[in-house]
């Protein structure tokens, strides 16, 4: 699958990572095995600072709400997540100035499973402390101060049962400088399948039949869940009364999907 990095759901996945101190490649890890198989991909992690830094990977979990605003969870929290998959090799390291590792992350699927599963891995610099004061999570004697959130998920290669559907297109009113026409709709993913999306909007005038095409929105919806997304239209058709339809593209094998209204400018 075209893995997308969502920034306006996952801007939260990078969290105080640009203090700059060290660099993690890639940013996202996406698995394909089939039920039974094991995968392993890599991550590097290098330490750009002038001191040598203390490095811990940590799993977790995270859910996306209708409005696509992202929150962590533990390990485990949801029916999705990939926590338990996962083995990390090695999940506690020091590296000297200018240094870099290889860490290996190994995926075990299950023999049963063919929805998408996913989560995150944080890699998190640490500092000495006192033990009285340690985090009882994490190795004693040891603190947080930065993170920077990997993204990773798992979906067969052989599901390519993509289900998706968009509806109840809106006018919900125009910005303050009236530039702007804004416009919500609803999105559901109906498969268990993590599923890239594409929204854009055709204007078409009713009496030349002159249509307007305006920029797409491309986001990632999650199994089993529905999202309400906004659509810009800038304001700049002539008057006249247009049927306004926005289209939903989710996967290159799959039928397009629309919903319309009619608007009147005047």
């Amino acid at each position: 699958m075209n893995r997308l990095i969502l920034v306006t759901i996952f801007s939260f996945l990078l969290l105080s990572c640009f203090s700059q101190s060290f660099e993690i490649t890639p940013a996202s890890l996406d698995f394909n095995a089939e039920p039974g198989e094991s995968q392993t991909k890599f991550v590097l992690v290098k330490n750009h600072s002038s001191k040598a830094e203390t490095f811990i990977l940590k799993i977790s979990d995270y859910s996306v709400n209708s409005k696509g605003k992202g929150e962590y969870l533990e390990p485990g929290s949801i029916k999705q997540s990939i926590a338990d998959w996962l083995s990390i090799t090695p999940i506690f390291f020091e590296l000297q100035p200018n240094e870099e590792k290889e860490i290996s992350i190994n995926l075990q699927m299950p023999v049963d499973e063919y929805g998408s599963k996913w989560g995150i891995i944080f890699v998190l610099t640490a500092k000495e402390q006192t033990a009285y004061n340690s985090d009882k999570s994490l190795r004693t004697g040891m603190t947080v101060s930065a993170r920077v959130g990997i993204e990773v998920s798992q979906t067969p290669s052989s599901n390519k049962q993509y289900t998706a559907s968009i509806s109840n297109l809106r006018e919900v009113n125009t910005s303050i400088d009236d530039s702007t026409v804004l416009f919500n709709a609803l999105i559901n993913n109906l498969s268990e399948i993590i599923t890239p999306c594409k929204v854009y909007m055709i204007a078409t005038n009713i009496e030349t039949a002159e249509e307007t095409m305006f920029d797409e929105l491309e986001f990632t919806m999650y199994p089993k869940s529905s999202r309400k997304i906004e659509l810009e239209m800038p304001n700049k058709l002539p008057s006249g009364t247009y049927s306004v339809a926005a289209i939903l593209d989710y996967g290159s094998r799959t039928n397009l999907e629309g919903t319309q209204m009619i608007l009147k400018i005047e």
